[in-house]
């Protein structure tokens, strides 16, 4: 941690000891009894419905939702559980969320974030299984201050399944109209005292095998997460164990027409996947917790974990070029090698007193992390596999192999070692009791990356830096108990993340978001909503823009993006055993003209991997008598609107509205087409019954409506496609 940062927390430390002691005031009886357990301790949601007036991690303290100057959405685990998907993106697209490609890879108010966290700390495999997850906290907006290197747009918080005090052991089979076959268990119970000390477990797990509907896919899973906890007095100890290994392509090797719809005239199950082109990603670590209640207004919790992540496999990919005149797709091939090696450590401290008679609550700490990372990209010695072009009607994919990886030899093996360091403080003031509360924040955040060159030599290459003091103001203001206003702004930074087509580091990440907006929470909670409007700006942004002939991917700069618009989430519940929830997103993403990086383009909507809209719904109504009693059923329906996705590897494509020329290098290197995507809608249906307190049956329909459409997109060659009309069925067993 540098000097700025251990400046900060003695200040801080040297202001409790003078200030808390003099002033604290000790809380009412009825206070204590509603804080019995520690701020930081987060409630289950399993078997509770869609809904949840709190929020379990996001910004740090279990905070109810009216009180935070932000958009927050709650996932709970069963809502995850009708809809059915085991990915990331697959869940939270109903609830505001779009992705990146179709996996751990997100976007926010019109752009990609970064990946999620997992028990606020940080994750990076773009591949996970959610079988070891209660629920998912969307946290729309800033909030870099708290979490370090987030992105303005919004994070996404993944929070796990924890022990709980009580018995409750599950076993779930399930089975794809294609093939798929998948085996969960959810284990919980008590292992024993002593003396004051009680231990209790979680073991979850996940086997995943069988065939796929595509050609030449698998998606094997093998998932353990088991945890022990020990609860003593005031304290929680928690240990977790993670291991998650999955069989599963690269990236999306399907791609669209120059309309913008998914290309399917090679047939529907065609991927454009070859044989043996499956890379292995594997996910292990481990993580710890140590939550203290410090007394009754003070608690602490710290949380370490150390994971590390490898993909390896030889694929094939489009890369030499979408041929419309021609109708010839070019493939080439290359050997993917990495791996990321994960140590963080944080800590939070946060106490509820009062001042005066001014209610306050300070939050404060820090996160250190180190991340060290290797890519051995690798090319093939000659005759093993050459660079061709195949029809898009009838590419033979079936014919083409990749290359056995031990016929690669290393190109340039290169790493990078990354620490990132914040220190925080944040308070907040009821300044009129339930009526106005007021927020702010200051973080010192420094990130550090030394990028090694060459692997072989050790080489050093370019060591970037990015350092800043940031910060977040927040208010709400009640109108009454049941509607509040609130308006926010908070600042953020990030280094350089990637390079240009010359493989040149691109410039620091600088950006402002400003959001105002209003909350609800009506009719005893059974309606709440969240309107907000947002305004933010970014410098230095750049997009995914394609693949170099040595297989290396790179991105191109577009100077200064702004993000205008609002969204909307609600949740409601209009007769007991009916629930809704749904979101609402509309704005424009723009790369601005006049920017120092800019010579030509115009302002408008022409970002590529942005979008303009998105909406969704999910309901389900549970019968309460009768001779349907027991039976639950529902829909989910969500839809995305105005992607827009790079052509940067297309022949004869259209002439379509260009992003410019960078000054830097004085030729046409990131003259890009953006394609408008065709708007897709995704229904699902289904089902389940509880046959009794043991059993419960379950159907699920995905893509109802039949739809071909893009799923994920990281460019107009690079799409992940929707599965056709599935149905899948799976019965759990209780005991």
């Amino acid at each position: 941690m540098n000097s700025s940062s251990r400046t900060i927390l003695v200040i801080i430390a040297s202001w409790l000891s003078a200030v808390v002691p003099a002033y604290a005031q000790t809380e009412s009886a009825a206070d204590k009894q509603k804080i019995t357990l520690s701020t930081f301790v987060v409630n289950s949601t399993q078997n509770k419905g869609y809904t949840s007036t709190n929020n379990g991690t996001g910004f740090k303290t279990n905070e109810n939702l009216m009180k935070i100057p932000q958009a927050v959405t709650v996932v709970t685990r069963d809502l995850i559980d009708d809809i059915g998907a085991v990915d990331g993106s697959n869940i939270l697209r109903y609830a505001g969320v779009s992705n990146f490609f179709a996996g751990e890879s997100f976007a926010l108010r019109g752009t990609r974030i970064n990946y999620p966290l997992i028990d606020e700390m940080p994750d990076g495999a773009p591949y996970l299984d959610n079988a070891n997850l209660d629920s998912y906290t969307v946290l729309r907006g800033p909030a870099a201050t708290l979490y370090v290197n987030a992105a303005l747009g919004g994070t996404v918080l993944t929070n796990s399944k924890f022990p709980l005090p009580y018995n409750n052991y599950a076993i779930t089979a399930k089975v794809m109209s294609y093939g798929t076959y998948r085996l969960e268990a959810d284990l919980n119970g008590q292992i024993g005292q002593i003396g004051a000390a009680k231990f209790s477990y979680r073991f979850n797990a996940a086997l995943q095998r069988g065939d796929s509907y595509f050609k030449n896919v698998v998606d094997h899973r093998t998932i353990i997460h088991p945890t022990v906890q020990m609860t003593w007095k005031n304290t929680i100890v928690r240990v977790a164990r993670d291991h998650q290994s999955i069989q599963h392509v690269a990236n999306g090797n399907s791609f669209i027409t120059p309309d913008g719809k998914l290309f399917t005239g090679a047939g529907r199950s065609e991927g454009f996947y070859p044989k043996n082109g499956m890379e292995d990603f594997q996910r292990d670590g481990w993580r710890a917790f140590l939550i203290q209640k410090l007394s009754d207004n003070w608690d602490l919790k710290i949380s370490a974990q150390e994971w590390w992540y490898s993909r390896y496999g030889s694929i094939v990919f489009i890369a030499g070029g979408i041929n419309w005149p021609a109708q010839t797709i070019g493939l080439t091939s290359r050997l993917n090698d990495q791996k990321i090696d994960d140590r963080t450590i944080v800590a939070d401290v946060n106490g509820r007193y009062n001042f005066g008679k001014i209610s306050m609550q300070s939050t404060f700490g820090g996160t250190y992390e180190h991340t060290h990372g290797l890519s051995r990209l690798g090319n093939w010695v000659p005759g093993v596999f050459t660079p061709i072009s195949v029809p898009m009607a009838n590419p033979g994919m079936d014919k083409i192999s990749a290359p056995d990886p031990k016929n690669a030899t290393i190109v340039t093996p290169n790493g990078n070692n990354t620490y990132k360091a914040n220190a925080y403080f944040q308070q907040t003031i009821t300044a009129i009791p339930d009526r106005l509360i007021l927020i702010a924040g200051f973080t010192d955040s420094k990130i550090r990356t030394n990028n090694i060159s060459n692997l072989h030599t050790g080489a050093m290459g370019a060591s970037v830096e990015g350092k800043g003091m940031l910060h977040r103001y927040g208010v709400v203001f009640n109108i009454t108990k049941q509607v509040a206003l609130y308006a926010m702004e908070s600042t953020t930074f990030s280094p350089p993340g990637g390079r240009d087509v010359n493989l040149n580091l691109l410039p620091n990440v600088e950006g402002l978001g400003r959001e105002f907006g209003i909350k609800t929470l009506l009719f005893d909670g059974r309606l709440s909503s969240t309107i907000a409007v947002f305004d933010i700006n970014l410098t230095n942004q750049s997009f995914f823009a394609g693949v170099r002939p040595d297989g290396i991917s790179y991105l191109a700069p577009i100077g200064r993006v702004s993000q205008k618009g609002f969204d909307i989430d609600l949740a409601y519940s209009p007769i007991r055993g009916l629930q809704f929830v749904g979101a609402y997103y509309h704005g424009k993403v723009r790369a601005l003209r006049g920017d120092v990086n800019y010579v030509a383009g115009s302002d408008g909507d022409n970002v590529p991997n942005s979008y303009s809209g998105q909406y969704s719904l999910v309901g389900r109504y549970e019968f309460q008598q009768g001779s349907l009693k027991g039976f639950n059923v529902g829909a989910g329906f969500t839809s995305l609107i105005g992607r827009l996705l790079s052509s940067g590897n297309y022949v004869g494509g259209p002439a379509l509205e260009t992003l410019g020329t960078l000054k830097s290098t004085g030729a046409n290197l990131n003259k890009t087409s953006v394609i408008k995507v065709e708007t897709y809608h995704e229904l699902n249906l289904f089902v389940s019954y509880k046959l009794n307190n043991n059993w419960t049956l379950r159907a699920n329909i995905e893509n109802a409506l039949d739809e071909a459409y893009v799923l994920g997109a990281q460019a107009a060659s690079f799409i992940d496609p929707s599965l056709p009309r599935t149905l899948s069925v799976s019965s759990t067993y209780k005991f």
